[in-house]
């Protein structure tokens, strides 16, 4: 081995100044890039946010849409049962109205036939009173 000499300090001097410059280039490309990521980063970060928010009135509507869905659903139910026994109650309210007037109708044909079997008895008493009598 020789002793180093100026000029091998020198050239190692400027080997060492030239690999300070690539490293400063890659520290500034690495810096750079960090950065760059970072910015992207807060960027994804926010656009996340935005999305979840979306996600949450999203399903606060879903919600609101599975209520409505719900009643509605019980409301036709509802209106459906209630409207099938007013029919019923209506039906059951005529059929007995036309039973009873039955009735009645029967009980004032009875009356009608026992008042035409006296008016018959009547005309036949008068009659042989009439055919006694002599003239």
């Amino acid at each position: 081995m020789t002793p180093p000499t100026n000029s091998n300090e020198a050239q190692v001097a400027i080997l060492e100044a030239r690999m300070d410059g690539r490293m400063s280039s890659m520290e500034t490309t690495f810096a750079n890039f960090v950065q760059l990521m970072d910015e992207r980063h807060r960027a994804s970060e926010a656009r996340m946010g935005r999305m979840e928010a979306m996600l949450a009135e999203i399903r606060a509507d879903i919600r609101s849409l599975r209520t409505t869905i719900v009643v509605t659903a019980i409301t036709s139910v509802l209106a459906a049962v209630l409207g099938i026994s007013a029919v019923n109650a209506s039906l059951y309210s005529n059929m007995r109205a036309t039973f009873e007037m039955g009735k009645e109708e029967a009980a004032a044909r009875a009356e009608v036939v026992r008042a035409a079997e006296e008016l018959i008895a009547l005309k036949k008493r008068m009659d042989e009173e009439r055919n006694k009598k002599p003239p």
